[in-house]
């Protein structure tokens, strides 16, 4: 016993301390203990149009080259997406003795989490003006109108209950905000440029609105949330066995934000004739003492109820203690984020020697398009740690949309 707790130790300090940076899909590791740790972790980051050729090197750093651009560019279409999901979370369960027999199955746990989520809809000419600037537009409009930005980072500090018998378990969570940017280019009045052919003039008109949640504080905002997980048999048609099934909801809540700034550009406004002599001369724009905020923006403050981006699964659950060597995984999941496509996967899950499971399946959705996912789960005894990926090409192509990364630890004691 005393082994157990010392590994189960170094290995929430070594996971615990990356789990940000690492989705798994779930087990049944159904047992009788006293008490019990979770830690999870998953990266996500992928785009509709954008490869890793180009991904890599605005995260990592590098170079990008005109191949890289060119591929890039030829995948894009009038409306495209990048995404961004990075979390993690700790529970720590244990029973309670109570008097009345009936409780005795049920655990009570406290939930720690930090999420962050981002994406971007962008036109097919934000991405050309951003890495081949103005040149491609010479004589034509650049029109960014549509394009919107949000991003969310929060964290969860909560109460949990969990039945040892299903492993269905309830959370009630205090949210703080910790970051929410949302911006929005053309969404009353259009975002279009025109550079004259010579290139040295441009003309156009801006609509856009750019929102904050602007507290000095570190916390943002305040809230609540609720996160359950709901575990249920389903007798299969075909097969006539009896599968294990998972509805959870995660992130249910909101936070209240008394300090909210939103800034709108003046959609009236209109520039042109800006040549390289007024750079020089500093004339208009450039001009000493010209405030570019004043003139082309309005500034309100105020206070807000911010939903948070709430996630939906349902998925079978793979047994680990059963006995077919092969088993079907399924699932379906949907983040409420711009952008995000619902993500749906099937695959076959295999017990390679007693107590190592290797699972592979195939997948559409979430922020790119089709994606195969892998999974590897190392079981023995009352402990369990499982790697996996839901965009494993992504981890090994350039020309892969996006990578994705998830470790899912579990030890009962």
């Amino acid at each position: 016993m005393g082994n157990r707790i010392i590994w189960c130790s170094i290995f929430f300090a070594v996971f615990g301390a990356k789990a940000q940076l690492l989705r798994n899909y779930d087990f049944d590791t159904t047992v009788s203990a006293r008490q019990l740790l979770l830690v999870n972790g998953s990266l996500e980051y992928g785009g509709s149009a954008m490869e890793n050729g180009i991904f890599n090197a605005l995260i990592f750093g590098g170079f990008i080259d005109s191949l890289a651009k060119e591929a890039s560019l030829e995948n894009h279409k009038s409306v495209n997406v990048v995404g961004f999901e990075g979390t993690a979370n700790a529970r720590y369960y244990w029973s309670p003795k109570f008097k009345n027999e009936r409780y005795k199955h049920f655990m009570v746990g406290l939930r720690y989490g930090q999420n962050y989520l981002g994406s971007l809809a962008y036109t097919s000419d934000l991405f050309r003006f951003a890495f081949y600037g103005n040149t491609p537009f010479l004589g034509k409009y650049a029109d960014f109108s549509g394009s919107e930005i949000r991003f969310i980072g929060f964290q969860t500090l909560g109460f949990s209950v969990l039945d040892k018998r299903s492993q269905s378990s309830l959370s009630l969570n205090l949210v703080g905000l910790t970051s929410y940017v949302r911006g929005s280019l053309g969404d009353q009045n259009p975002m279009k440029f025109y550079y004259s052919e010579s290139g040295d003039s441009l003309y156009g008109i801006c609509s856009g609105a750019i929102e904050r949640a602007a507290s000095p504080a570190y916390f943002k905002g305040l809230g609540m949330s609720v996160d359950f997980d709901y575990r249920f048999n389903a007798l299969g048609e075909e097969s006539g066995r009896v599968h294990t099934m998972q509805f959870s909801v995660s992130n249910l809540g909101f936070a209240f934000s008394n300090r909210y700034t939103s800034q709108r550009i003046d959609t009236s406004f209109a520039f042109g004739g800006y040549s390289i002599n007024d750079i020089i001369d500093r004339n208009g724009l450039l001009a000493p003492g010209y405030s570019f905020e004043d003139s082309l923006t309005t500034v309100s403050s105020s206070s807000k109820w911010i939903l948070l981006p709430m996630t939906l699964q349902l998925n079978n659950v793979v047994g680990l203690q059963a006995k077919q060597i092969l088993q079907p995984t399924y699932g379906f999941r949907l983040t409420f984020i711009q952008g995000f496509i619902p993500h749906v996967y099937a695959g076959l899950n295999a017990r390679i020697v007693k107590g190592l499971h290797f699972g592979m399946c195939a997948s559409y959705g979430g922020f790119s398009g089709i994606k195969m996912n892998t999974s590897l789960v190392y079981h023995r005894s009352k402990f369990y740690v499982g790697l996996g990926s839901d965009n494993v090409l992504g981890l090994l192509s350039k020309r892969a949309f996006g990578q994705a990364l998830s470790i899912r630890l579990r030890c009962d004691i």
